[in-house]
């Protein structure tokens, strides 16, 4: 019997993480423009990149903004195209989807993680 109980117990574990994972990968997509409106409030964000590297991230309604890490400020833009958020700078060009996190967002390029931004 207590053989039995744990195994139904580890089951039913494994399936809730199952369903979890699988809801966190299915959530959808913010649309762009609401994204856009979320980032682009010209306050700054905190950036983490899949690099591993962070900086501040500003947008501005006006669809410039800046990036500033520790030894370098870049002026970048921004524009809604398709059904993605683009970031365009001398350092850096890519379209993004992003997910709303705990205190902040995710960005998505294609199915892989790309940058966070938070407050």
């Amino acid at each position: 019997m207590k053989t039995q109980l744990r195994l139904t117990t580890a089951a039913a574990f494994k399936f809730l993480v199952s369903v979890s994972a699988a809801a966190a990968q299915q959530q959808a997509y913010l649309p762009p423009q609401k994204a856009a409106v979320i980032l682009a409030d010209g306050a700054p964000w905190s950036a983490d990149s899949p690099s591993g590297r962070s900086f501040k991230l500003t947008l501005n309604k006006d669809g410039t903004g800046s990036v500033q890490a520790t030894l370098f400020t870049q002026s970048v833009t921004w524009s809604v195209k398709g059904d993605a958020l683009c970031l365009s700078g001398t350092m850096m060009s890519k379209c993004l989807r992003f997910q709303q996190i705990p205190g902040g967002l995710q960005g998505w390029q294609g199915d892989q993680p790309d940058l966070k931004v938070t407050r």
